[in-house]
């Protein structure tokens, strides 16, 4: 099976994935942008750092994208690469999130390596392409891509007083 990865992938195959993503008119994403230097230390610990923000991007997605008449929801994740204490953080964020924004649907997580899932695929683009944009200020993939985003990404960080921990 392919795999496609964009940091790792060679600008050739960038350019043609991402442009298939930007050309299927189907789908959308969201994304949150997290500038770590500026999150309160109080909230470091894996057990408050990813409930906290898997928590907002999750309720951007559930308000208002789930479709009439949905009999579940599925959440893909990549395989989590943490240790058992972040990887249980993640799993109470997103179960926690389902729980309080989809009351009355049944829903499941499923960890899958990304090679086996094509829309973490997707997800891993459409990331590296926010990432991109934020961290290095190029905004080619982004701008490309930007039919696709849902609304303009989350900065949770703009909200702050701008104190930077580190």
């Amino acid at each position: 099976m392919c795999a496609f990865h964009a940091c790792d992938d060679p600008q050739p195959r960038r350019d043609l994935v991402i442009n298939v993503l930007a050309n299927h008119r189907t789908w959308n994403f969201a994304s949150i942008v997290v500038d770590k230097p500026r999150v309160n230390p109080s909230l470091y610990d894996p057990m408050s750092f990813y409930p906290k923000f898997t928590a907002m991007v999750l309720r951007f997605v559930f308000k208002g994208r789930v479709r009439p008449g949905a009999s579940g929801v599925l959440i893909y994740t990549d395989t989590l690469p943490f240790q058992k204490k972040k990887a249980l953080a993640v799993e109470v964020a997103i179960k926690g999130s389902c729980r309080r924004d989809l009351p009355s649907l049944p829903f499941q997580i499923c960890h899958h390596r990304r090679e086996s899932n094509a829309w973490i695929q997707v997800a891993d683009y459409c990331s590296w392409s926010v990432f991109r944009k934020w961290e290095h200020g190029n905004h080619n993939a982004y701008n490309l891509l930007r039919g696709r985003l849902a609304a303009t990404e989350i900065d949770p960080m703009s909200r702050g007083d701008g104190t930077v921990y580190y």
